[in-house]
């Protein structure tokens, strides 16, 4: 550190600051200067040199003077040091490291007192420092060493002696009286630890404030002669500052000394002191020259005038005897020309009491009870305003009137300076010390006395004073101040004229107090006084009886004005007079009792009041008389609410009211209800009040039928009365005068949304208005009412909110009439029979837990769950059964009706979930028993729906011999379920959920087979909908997800059995071996009762449902028992035909081989040969089945028949055809079938059973149709024959032999069935199956019988609703598109005439024109998938085409525009590019160059999707040109943006990598390259250079091709011209451009360029 305390800072910063301490006394010592006007902004500024201010030498540092600093710590004299610095923040860090690291570890006391004289050095620039944190550092750590015993004690030992003494003690009381809080109260406590006393330091300490206040600029510059950084205040604020400290430490030595020194008179005679208190720049009451001290600065005015108070208090304690009357007039005048022209607010809050205390001498709390004022002139300065005007004018004072009186009535007018609420109740006190000739000064010859002052008064009512936050409080001090002012200046009136001192012009009292009444009144009454009434009229009562105490005249001339003004409102403002008759009759009846005075006051008071009272009822009594307008009601009812019952104990008016009321009430109730309700609320006599409301009652009763809107309006307007209270509780109906009323207004409600409320509000006080029986028939018929709409909820398939019903029944009508029903059950009547809910809450429950998943949110819901909480939980256990049976019995009904909008799941899953307050026992409370789901399915069709069905379903007999049963309809729900559909569905859902239930209640397995066999039969064939089990809408139902769900249940539940042999115990009991056993298990019961319905009613339904039974029930079965179960169905092949063959089915394929099975076969391949012709259709075709149903699989080892038993069976079919007898087609059907199992078994041998077999074949495709819907199941069976002898002609030459003799006409048939369209026909599975086996066939067809027309006549087989049959379908249109354009390529190489049709098939453009709902793909998913199929066709008929069959295809491409218009839009649609790019479809793990269609799946969430991107991908190779010109031609910018970045970066790499490499490949290479040309690819950087060698020089051209190719052109650039004129390049070079933009695909370009080339 520097030494002699110089400072480190740099000479840049020096200089800077050197210039800112120039500027600074530059401006100190430049007087101040107002701002010239009308100066021009551009007039330029002339800089003045400006001398620096000299600063003040700086005092030795203790430091360097008493060599402290060899003796002090180093650390310590480090912090010491920093206290010289100018920074503040440096100053900050010293004060904190001392106080922290020296004073609060304090490890060495000695040490800290020996640093003293250093901090009694820099502590007093520290007290005054201009940073708030620095003053209060300062204060602290001086207050830390003052309360250390050594330090003090070594303090006191240096001060007396200390050289700034004066300096030290000055500015630690400025410090202890800082204008900041926190700073004061911290300097203030080391001030008083240190000086109990401060006698001995007071010179020292007055002569220090004393030119502080005086020029506290000095005084800081001497303390500060490097002046620190001003940042924090201005030099004004800094004087400020100062001057509030000294004015504090003068008012503490004022406080704190017995006797004040004389040596403050100076100060206090120099009224430069008390400019202080004067807010405005130029104070009146010193020189010209000279600065007002309380100019912009609140602070130092209050100070000021904290300093009068001590002033004042130290008087009035006679501790003072040098207050004379010099400083008497110094104070006066300034005190008396501050107050009226003081701004500020706050100033106000602490000027009233030192100026009341001076003018009167009383206490400033004294003025909160106003109380008499006294008459006389001021008690402890008798002369102060006469001083001031003596002061102003000198020996001219009685001519000239007071300024500061002028200043006082300018005061009035500004509303107390904008302090109405502080300023109005002094009026009076200061009022009450001016003399009467300060008063009559101010009056000219035309105007009395008090003229000045009541106008003064008056004229603040324009401003906005009193219209403040407070206008209340400020409006009622204005008028007390008014009114208290009269009072005050009639009563000085009154004894000056007793003694005979009258001054001024004198004006007679009563019509002064005339004038200033009927200003009040005015005023209030046009409410330009925003006081309470009330409060106005107590102010107006207490000021009657102070002038009635001056004279009773007086009384008499206010009362007389008042009362003629109240007259005339009586009407206009009926409340304020009401008021102030109660308040005024109140003050004078019970205020003043006992004087004669006051009784004849009080006197005139009632007879004026009763006097008024009469002529209202008189007027309103004529005006009800005459039917005229009505008189007189506002008043008497304001009367009855200000004096209530009061006002009846005059008995003359309690009669004329009586009467009143009792014979016009009905007319009343309807015009004035008001008048009445009054006087119920306030007539204590029980008698007269119920004659007043039976009337009233009465009148209702008489209303018209048709209850209006008015009537409403005033019955409710009578119960609104009741809900407050304003009626007596003893008031009742004579009668059921009301219940028609509430009965009309009750329909209406219910008609309306709105139009309830009154009825409501009757309702929950009924004791006042309803009898008994209209009371509970209301209610009966809320209850009827939201039984109908939740009704009408559930049953509705609408919002309901909209529709011309909706508004009586809808959700909004169930939320009125719940909010009715819990509003009444909050509010039972307190006499009449309390009304039960319980028959209403099962439909709140329905509302509140079943109806929400139905509907979207809806308050009504969470309203119907709070209005269960509250009705349910206080029944008794009594009532909460009957409540639960009758909500499952509405559950039992929501759950099997079809007429309901609830969904059995939303009935579960509200179950599931646990309504509040009530449990269920789910199947035995929600479900109907098992014996009525019995009786519902007994009623359901056996027959299947459709006879295709054998199609896929084995079992399923001819249509011929299934009895033909009429459709039953029952109704079916917005799924399309019936009602059996619904409870059997709901049943699965519950054994989805808990497993455990469905295996404890065996009896629901048949019901869910057999819904699933309906379904799945729905589902196979949806357009067969006879009305059975489900219904159109059920298509989109997700029957397949049901179906799969039964087949999870049905598999638990049969295939967990613990048990051993209940298969046998149920085999025995069905034979009558022995007697049902029911020990065994669950099972056994449930198989026995399975097989004695299926053989009871031997029906198909039945027997499949056996069949899927026995599937489950045979997975571990053993063979000896199978044996016995093909036993049991010989046994029964009679009796039960049906019920024989599903059970020889289920044994021979889910059961080992048992022996009896191959005697079965045997037995009945024996038994043809004994069938004749004659019963072919019968005999012949039962047997038939009989050996389809117990035929192998093909695929097992099981051989089905021996080659005699077969041959046999050949040649009796063979004698069948060949006979006269006509066979049906069932037993051709059946026989093919059959065939199917001989062909593996005949395949060795030769023979005439080949012959027949063909022959049966193509008898059958030619009677076979896919249109056909009989048919198809004869279709299906010979074209899996057909296939089967395809497969074994393969490995079997004698069968090849036989095949390839008559394989033609059956192919060619098989071809014709498979071209045939299916678009007008519905699909169906059988159908489907039917088209997929011939596609099969048509896969390996010989290429003879393929031609082009082939691909036209079966590309709509890619619109098949099988995706199997598509996916087929596309395999085989591929090779028809290949052979198709094989033929268009050859014809348009030998075309010389452009005769050759080039064009694409109409039938596949028909397909590709068709609008895809991308939303509903996954609905019509096979649909959409062959719609995308349809273009991969399209695509791949470009493949291996020529040039020009390439380009007739694009051209009729882009003359349909069946890009732009179909194909663009679904793929955008797919991969999502039209929702923007932060959604579309990513392709980073999919490869868009390839796509396998026979791994397609339906169903899949991105199959789709990623079918469109390869398809996007082939336009892009195949048609790229459409692409571009559609991409260059949309206006809209952000889709065009997207698809070109999403193009660049998932297909752009992929087509730009295939065209390179297709360009390199040699197939190219040798179309291109010769030893003239040459192509070179560059695949890393996307381009191509060709060049051409012609006489040892080579022009060389670059393709580059950009990174979203081909949405741009490829870049054509020239490298190298050799011998080639530039005009002839340049036109070759655009030449080529154009061949290669205008070809799709880039070789082809450079086919066409090469050539080109070479021409040039």
């Amino acid at each position: 550190m520097a030494k002699g305390g110089k400072s480190s800072a740099t000479s840049a910063t020096r200089k800077k600051h050197a210039k800112k301490a120039a500027a600074a006394g530059a401006a100190v010592e430049s007087p101040q200067q107002k701002p010239k006007a009308n100066k021009k902004k551009t007039e330029p500024r002339i800089k003045a040199y400006v001398a620096p201010l000299k600063p003040a030498p700086a005092q030795p540092d203790p430091l360097d003077t008493t060599g402290l600093a060899h003796r002090l710590p180093p650390e310590l004299l480090v912090v010491l040091r920093s206290f010289n610095k100018k920074a503040q923040v440096t100053k900050i860090r010293a004060l904190e490291e001392l106080q922290a690291g020296w004073i609060d570890k304090c490890q060495d006391v000695h040490v800290l007192a020996d640093m003293l004289p250093v901090w009694l050095h820099h502590v007093p620039a520290l007290f005054v420092h201009p940073s708030r944190r620095l003053r209060l550092l300062a204060a602290s750590v001086h207050l830390s060493l003052v309360q250390l015993d050594p330090v003090r004690d070594h303090l006191l030992f240096l001060l007396p002696d200390s050289p700034n003494l004066e300096t030290l003690i000055g500015t630690w009381s400025i410090a202890a009286h800082d204008i900041d809080k926190q700073v004061s109260a911290t300097a203030l406590k080391s001030w008083l630890d240190v000086f109990t006393t401060t006698e001995s330091h007071l010179p020292p300490l007055i002569a220090f404030v004393h030119r502080t206040i005086l020029d506290p600029r000095a005084v800081y510059t001497a303390l500060n002669p490097i002046q620190p950084d001003e940042h924090e205040e201005s030099d004004t604020d800094r004087k400020a500052r100062l001057r509030v400290g000294a004015l504090g430490a003068v008012r503490r030595i004022i406080e704190t000394t017995p006797q004040p020194p004389s040596t403050l008179i100076d100060l206090f005679q120099n009224p430069a002191l008390w400019s202080a208190l004067y807010h405005a720049e130029q104070c009146p009451f010193v020189a010209p020259d000279l600065e007002s001290f309380g100019h912009a600065q609140p602070n130092v005015r209050k100070s000021a005038w904290a300093l009068v108070l001590a002033l004042l208090v130290l008087r009035k304690a006679g501790e003072s005897s040098w207050i004379d009357g010099g400083l008497v007039r110094v104070m006066s005048v300034a005190i008396l020309r501050s107050a009226w022209v003081e701004p500020d607010t706050g100033v106000h809050a602490l000027m009233w009491e030192p100026l009341l205390r001076f003018l009167k001498g009383v206490c400033w709390a004294l003025l909160l009870v106003m109380a008499d004022v006294s008459d006389g002139y001021c008690v402890e300065f008798p002369g102060a305003w006469e001083v001031e005007r003596d002061y102003e004018y000198g020996d001219e004072a009685q001519v000239y009137s007071s300024m500061a009186y002028r200043e006082f009535l300018g005061f009035l007018e500004r509303g107390c300076n904008a302090s109405p609420v502080q300023g109005y109740p002094a009026v009076v006190v200061i009022l009450s010390t001016i003399p009467s000739s300060i008063l009559a000064s101010a009056t000219t010859q035309q105007h009395n006395t008090f003229s000045p002052l009541l106008t003064a008064l008056w004229a603040v009512l324009p401003t906005r004073v009193l219209s403040s936050l407070h206008r209340a409080a400020a409006s009622r001090a204005f008028i007390e101040s008014v009114l208290e002012c009269v009072v005050f200046l009639i009563r000085r009136a009154v004894r000056e004229h007793e003694r005979g001192e009258e001054i001024g012009v004198r004006v007679p009292e009563a019509d002064l107090v005339r004038d200033q009444i009927g200003k009040v009144w005015i005023h209030l009454e046009r409410g330009e006084l925003g006081v309470d009434p009330r409060a106005a009229a107590r102010v107006v009562g207490r000021v009657l009886g102070m002038l009635g105490a001056i004279e009773f005249g007086l009384f008499d001339a206010a009362w007389d004005v008042l009362g003629r003004c109240m007259s005339g409102a009586r009407e206009t403002k009926p409340g304020l007079v009401a008021v102030f008759w109660k308040v005024v009759g109140d003050w004078f009846r019970h205020g003043h009792e006992g004087a004669e005075e006051r009784e004849r006051e009080r006197e005139k008071v009632e007879e004026a009041m009763s006097a008024e009272l009469e002529l209202s009822v008189r007027e309103c009594s004529e005006s009800l008389e005459d039917k005229s307008t009505i008189r007189g009601v506002s008043f008497l009812v304001e009367m009855l609410d200000q004096f209530r019952e009061g006002l009846f104990e005059d008995v003359g008016f309690a009669e004329v009211i009586d009467a009143l009321l009792t014979r016009h009430a009905p007319f009343l109730i309807h015009t004035v209800p008001t008048l009445v309700l009054s006087y119920l609320a306030h007539r204590k006599s029980s008698e007269r009040s119920l004659d007043v409301w039976h009337a009233v009652l009465g009148a209702f009763a008489r209303s018209d039928v048709d209850v209006d809107e008015e009537t409403s309006v005033r019955l409710g307007t009578l119960v609104d009365a009741v809900q407050r209270g304003v009626v007596p509780a003893y008031l009742r109906p004579a009668g059921g005068e009301v219940d028609g009323v509430v009965k009309r207004a009750l329909e209406r409600g219910l008609e309306k949304v709105q139009g309830e409320e009154v009825v409501l509000r009757v309702l929950q006080v009924p004791d006042w208005f309803m009898s008994v029986e209209g009371y509970t028939a209301s209610l009966r018929t809320i209850e009827c009412a939201f039984g109908r709409c939740v009704d009408w909820a559930l049953r509705n398939e609408g919002e309901g909110e909209d529709e011309d019903d909706g508004a009586h029944f809808g959700l909004g009508a169930c939320e009125k009439l719940l909010r009715m029903i819990g509003a009444v059950s909050r509010s039972p009547p307190r006499e009449l029979p309390t009304f039960g809910w319980e028959n209403v809450l099962s439909d709140v429950f329905v509302l509140a837990f079943l109806l929400p998943a139905s509907y979207d949110d809806h308050a009504v819901f969470d309203l119907a769950r709070s209005t269960w909480e509250e009705l349910y939980v206080p029944l008794d256990g009594r009532a909460r059964t009957e409540v639960r049976e009758r909500i499952c019995g509405r559950l039992r009904e929501v759950l099997g009706a079809v007429g309901f909008r609830s969904l059995p799941e939303d009935v579960l899953e509200m179950v599931w979930k646990g309504p509040s307050g009530i449990t269920f026992d789910i199947l035995r409370d929600i479900f109907p028993s098992a014996r009525e789901i019995d009786e519902a399915l007994s009623q359901l069709p056996t027959d299947p729906i459709h006879p295709s069905l054998a199609v896929i379903t084995p079992l399923i007999p001819p249509s011929s011999s299934s009895e033909e049963s009429g459709p039953t309809n029952g109704g079916f729900d917005k799924r399309g379920f019936s009602s059996y559909a619904r409870v059997v569905s709901a049943l699965l859902h519950v054994f989805i959920h808990d497993r455990q239930i469905a295996r404890h209640n065996l009896w629901a397995v048949r019901h869910l087979l057999a819904l699933g066999i309906y379904a799945r039969d729905f589902v196979s064939v949806p357009g067969a909908r006879d009305g059975r089990v489900f219904g159109d809408e059920a298509i989109h139902a997700g029957l397949e997800m049901l179906v799969g769900r039964v087949e999870q249940v049905v598999t638990y539940v049969l295939t967990t059995a613990s048990e051993e042999g209940w298969r046998g115990a149920a085999l025995d009991a069905v034979l009558g071996e022995e007697k049902d056993n029911h020990k065994s298990g669950p099972l056994t019961p449930f198989l026995v009762r399975t097989i004695r319905q299926a053989r009871g009613e031997d029906c198909v339904r039945d027997t499949r449902i056996l069949r899927s039974v026995l599937q489950h029930v045979f997975y571990d079965v053993e063979r000896e028992e199978a044996d016995r179960w093909v036993g049991f169905a010989r046994k029964i092949e009679g009796s039960a035909p049906e019920t024989s063959m599903a059970i020889v089915y289920a044994v021979t394929n889910f059961a080992p081989e048992p022996p009896r099975l191959d005697r079965y076969r045997n037995e009945l391949a024996a038994s043809l040969l004994g069938v004749p012709p004659a019963k072919a259709n019968t005999e012949g075709l039962l047997t038939l089945r009989r050996l389809c149903a117990c035929a192998p699989n093909l695929e097992s080892d099981v051989v089905f028949l021996p080659q005699p038993r077969a041959v046999n069976i050949t040649k009796a079919c063979q004698k069948w055809i060949a006979s006269d007898e006509e066979l049906d087609g069932e037993v051709l059907s059946a026989i093919t079938a059959v065939f199917l199992y001989l062909v593996p078994i005949l395949q060795d041998l030769s023979g005439a059973h080949w012959e027949l077999m063909f022959d049966v074949v193509e008898s059958n495709l030619e009677e076979s149709s896919l249109v056909d819907d009989a048919t198809l199941v004869s279709l299906a069976r010979t074209l899996r024959l057909v296939m089967l002898i395809q497969d074994l002609s393969l490995t079997n030459k004698l069968l090849r032999a036989s095949w390839e003799e008559r394989k033609m006409p059956i192919l060619t048939m098989v071809r014709d069935l498979a071209t045939v369209s299916l678009d007008d026909l519905e699909s169906s599975i059988p159908r489907s199956t039917c088209r997929g086996l011939l596609l099969s066939i048509v896969q390996d067809l010989p290429p003879s019988l393929i031609d082009q027309g082939t691909f036209s006549k079966m590309c709509h087989l890619v619109m098949d609703h099988s995706v199997d049959v598509q996916k087929m379908a596309y395999h085989f249109l591929g090779l028809a598109a290949k052979k198709r354009t094989e033929y268009l390529v050859i014809e348009a190489g030998v075309d010389s005439e452009g005769s050759v049709n080039m064009d694409l098939s109409e039938d596949l453009l028909s397909l590709l024109q068709r609008n895809v709902v991308i939303e509903d793909a996954h609905l019509e998913s096979s649909n959409v998938f062959g719609y995308l199929l349809a273009w991969m066709l399209l695509f791949d008929l470009f493949h291996g085409s020529s040039l020009k069959v390439r380009s007739s295809y694009i051209e009729q491409l882009r003359n349909i525009n069946v890009v732009v218009e179909y194909f663009i839009p679904t793929v955008l649609g797919f991969l999502r590019l039209d929702q923007g790019p932060h959604k579309a479809f990513k392709l980073d793990i999919w490869a868009v160059d390839e796509f396998h269609v026979e791994y397609y799946e339906p169903g899949s969430k991105f199959g789709l999707s990623v079918l469109a991107a390869h398809l996007y991908y082939r336009a892009l190779l195949t048609v790229p040109s459409l692409i571009h010109t559609w991409v260059s031609d949309c206006k809209d910018r952000q889709m065009s943006t997207s698809i070109t970045n999403y193009t660049s970066q998932c297909f752009s790499p992929v087509i730009i990598r295939t065209e390179l490499t297709h360009l390199k490949s040699p197939e190219s290479t040798s179309n291109l390259v010769d030893e003239n040309f040459t192509v070179k690819v560059a695949n890393s950087v996307n381009e191509v250079v060709a060049s051409y060698s012609v006489d040892e020089h080579q022009l060389e051209i670059k393709l580059k091709i950009p990174a979203d190719w081909p949405l741009h052109k490829i870049e054509i650039k020239d490298l190298k011209r050799v011998g080639v004129d530039e005009n002839r390049w340049r036109a070759w070079i655009l030449a080529v451009q154009q061949i290669i933009w205008s070809h799709d695909h880039q070789c082809h370009g450079w086919d066409s360029a090469s050539k080109a080339l070479q021409d040039l």
